[in-house]
């Protein structure tokens, strides 16, 4: 699998969830579609984790024993979120097709594969993404990380789940503010 075409698939698993996309200019996310993103991804992340982490974590680990009625509570949310979490997809994959034709040594099944993507409508992207999403945001996933997402995941977990995705869109807000580079568009002002 060329690098491109990986990279637009994690992208199409929502599995990265917030890594730079392209500059503010053209590709910045809006803070809701991102919100919508990590709310669309997290039973996908979770589900991937558990894969991931299984050797690497005790059996009673947060990750293994309360992962998926934790992936479950975001379930309910997911049909509301898809429609943001589509377009930050969309805005990434018209950010790697525009890479792809200035690139060279363009990829022709990475060209064919975004204009496929590009092509589906609505829901149709849906299957697509759930069902190659968890195997790629587990590839991702190193087990050297498995620990330090153990001790983060459980003090999260109390928030509802509809505060996820918020928290993360203003962490990135936050971080990339006054960056031309940033991930997150800024806030519009008032």
């Amino acid at each position: 699998m060329t690098f491109r075409f990986r990279t637009i698939a994690v992208a199409a698993a929502l599995a990265s969830l917030g890594q730079p996309l392209a500059a503010q200019s053209s590709a910045c996310v809006q803070p809701e579609d991102l919100a919508d993103t990590v709310t669309y991804a997290m039973p996908l992340f979770l589900q991937g984790l558990q894969s991931k982490c299984a050797t690497a974590l005790p059996a009673d680990s947060f990750i293994l024993s309360q992962g998926e009625s934790f992936a479950q509570s975001f379930e309910p949310l997911r049909d509301e979120a898809w429609p943001g979490a589509r377009r930050t997809l969309m805005r990434f994959i018209e950010s790697e097709a525009a890479a792809a034709e200035d690139s060279e040594g363009a990829d022709a099944a990475t060209a064919g594969f975004v204009q496929m993507l590009s092509s589906l409508d609505g829901d149709e992207m849906r299957p697509f993404v759930d069902g190659i999403g968890v195997q790629l945001i587990a590839e991702e996933i190193k087990p050297a990380t498995c620990g330090d997402i153990e001790k983060v995941l459980p003090l999260l977990a109390p928030l509802p789940p509809q505060n996820y995705g918020g928290l993360v869109a203003a962490i990135f807000g936050l971080v990339s503010e006054g960056e031309s580079d940033g991930f997150v568009c800024a806030a519009a002002s008032e």
